[in-house]
Formats: structure tokens, C-alpha cells, sequence
């Protein structure tokens, strides 16, 4: 299966980072499709602070101690490639698979800059054995969301098709114009919804709250204008852009447009100005990831780079 939906032009080289569970097998999928559209180069990665050769997915149960051959990280790189090759197929031999221990953003993002990747494909974190509810972001994505200055795609559902429903959420910062700029880059054939969201502030303390709110809401419409009217877009692409104007707590309205509209995919940019988009990973940034039901492409902005942690 290939994605057309990514541009073609756009991508040279994927970086699939994977923790080697049955939950990174869609973030596989969804990688292989995109390497399959463009031809482009693959890059594996799996970092670990301790080996433990008894957590890898692919591989025989681990030997006795006394048993196991001196360089185990070798010998399980060959069991990896082994069980990989069932899955990409002649995308293999294109693909690279690095298997390097040290802290996983260090080893990933050093990996990402020497390769000079377009784009990181990573999965959801993996759940605990009891968790009451599942974990969406684990340590290691949200350091790499944070550091990484080339698009992150966080993978959630099996890569059964293109994605055909693409969601861009907008602050009306430069930011957000970086991320919808780079998704008509990546998608040039799809239509985008254009997705601001806030509260009206004091709508419970005025009368005629649903007159305040309509007003509210044709302040942001023209606000919206403005915004693409200050963006260079070739026409064809402003016609592409469908603009929603909504009222509400932006994670609940991007969540419900998600699941009423059928979206497939939500484009973000990070380090906007307010609440839908606070500085890098805020609080209600991280919250829209964590009950997105779809995948989601977080764009930084051109300049917005953190100090590491």
C-alpha cells in the first residue's frame, strides 16, 4: 500500500524511530507507505539505554548467558533485519537499520541530523501492564517533539490508506503558518481544514451569550483572513484551504471535529502564541495529542528550536 497523499517531491529519506513493540508495527506501516510512494530511503532506528535482548519483538527467546555470542547488539541487528525483511519486503534493501544504546532522543536526534531526514515516524508510547488509561506520549516523543527541528509524525491508527481528511490547527502564529505552509507542501492534492478554536472570554458573565459568541466568532473569521492574506500561497493552494471558525476549549473542539468529521490526520505547529498552541509542548498542546483519535504531524517553526533538557 503507498500513500500519494505525501508530496512526492518532498521527501528524500524517512526516519522510522521504533521501540520494536507490536504498538510500533503502524508506525512501521504507515513509514514503509510513504517510502513506497516516493522511493525514498529508509532509516530504522531502535536506541536503548540497556540492552535487554529479551524485550526485543523480533527473535528467538534470549540464550543462557554463557550462551550468548559477545556482541549481542550484532547478532540481534541480524535477527531484527531477519523479521523486518517479512514486513518491507524489497523496501529492505533501502532501508538502514541502526541499533545504538544510549539515552533514545540523544540517539535518534544525533541519527536525524547526520542523515539529514525530511521527516520522523514514530509511534504512541507503549501502555504499562495496569495503566488505567493509555499512555499517548511517552518520554522519549516528547523530547524528540521538543528538539527535532524537521516534522514529527506520530502514527496511532494502521496505515490502511492515504490520508484523505487533513486537519490544520492555526493560532494565526507564524508557527502555524510554518505548519500549514509545510501541509500543502506534503499533501498538494488535499483539501485542508484551516482550524482555529478558543474561548469566548466572559461568556458566562454577559447577556445574550450566543450573540457574544457569534461575535466572538466573526472577530477570529476576520482574523483568519488576515492571517492567510499576510501567507505567499500560489492560488490553487489557497483554494485547497477550507477555514473553521469554532468556540471552546480547543482540545475538546479539535477532538470532536476529529471524531464528527471523520479527520484522518491533524497538522500542528508548535510554539504558537496562544492557547491552542502553547510554547513547544504546553499543557494544552500535549493535551490535544493525548485524545487525538487519529495521527497527528507536529511542524516546528522555522526558528523555534529548545535547549536540550
Amino acid at each position: 500500500m503507498t500513500d500519494p497523499a505525501f508530496d512526492q517531491g518532498a521527501l528524500r529519506k524517512v526516519l522510522l524511530a521504533t521501540d520494536l513493540s507490536a504498538r510500533g508495527d503502524r508506525a512501521l506501516e504507515r513509514a514503509v507507505a510513504i517510502v513506497a510512494a516516493r522511493g525514498a530511503h529508509l532509516v530504522i532506528v531502535h536506541a536503548f539505554e540497556e540492552f535487554e535482548e529479551d524485550t526485543l519483538t523480533y527473535g528467538r527467546l534470549p540464550s543462557p548467558s554463557w550462551k550468548r555470542p559477545a556482541d549481542a547488539v550484532m547478532t540481534a541487528k541480524l535477527r531484527i533485519r531477519q523479521g523486518l525483511s517479512a514486513d518491507l519486503g524489497v523496501t529492505i534493501d533501502k532501508a538502514a537499520i541502526l541499533i545504538e544504546e544510549g539515552e533514545p532522543a540523544e540517539v535518534i536526534e544525533r541519527v536525524a541530523t547526520a542523515e539529514g531526514v525530511d521527516i520522523v515516524v514514530t509511534g504512541i508510547a507503549r501502555e504499562g501492564l495496569f495503566a488505567s488509561r493509555p499512555v499517548i506520549l511517552g518520554r522519549t516523543v516528547e523530547k524528540l517533539l521538543r528538539r527535532l527541528p524537521m516534522p514529527i509524525l506520530i502514527v496511532r491508527d494502521r496505515a490502511r490508506s492515504a490520508y484523505h481528511h487533513i486537519v490544520v490547527t492555526t493560532d494565526f502564529s507564524e508557527p502555524s503558518a510554518h505548519a500549514l505552509q509545510a501541509a500543502l507542501r506534503l499533501f498538494p492534492a488535499q483539501t485542508l481544514h484551516l482550524l482555529h478554536a478558543s474561548d469566548a472570554p466572559y461568556s458566562g458573565l454577559v447577556s445574550g451569550a450566543h450573540r457574544y459568541a457569534e461575535s466572538f466568532r466573526e472577530v477570529h473569521a476576520a482574523e483568519l483572513d488576515t492571517f492567510l492574506a499576510s501567507i505567499f500561497l500560489p492560488e490553487d493552494d489557497r483554494r485547497r484551504i477550507v477555514p473553521v471558525i469554532e468556540s471552546g476549549a480547543p482540545n475538546s473542539i479539535v477532538r470532536e471535529y476529529v471524531q464528527q468529521r471523520g479527520a484522518d490526520l491533524v497538522v500542528m505547529g508548535t510554539q504558537g502564541r496562544g492557547a491552542l498552541l502553547e510554547v513547544l509542548l504546553g499543557s494544552t498542546a500535549k493535551s490535544i495529542l493525548a485524545v487525538l483519535p487519529c495521527d497527528a504531524l507536529v511542524v516546528r517553526g522555522p526558528r523555534a528550536r529548545a535547549p536540550r533538557e
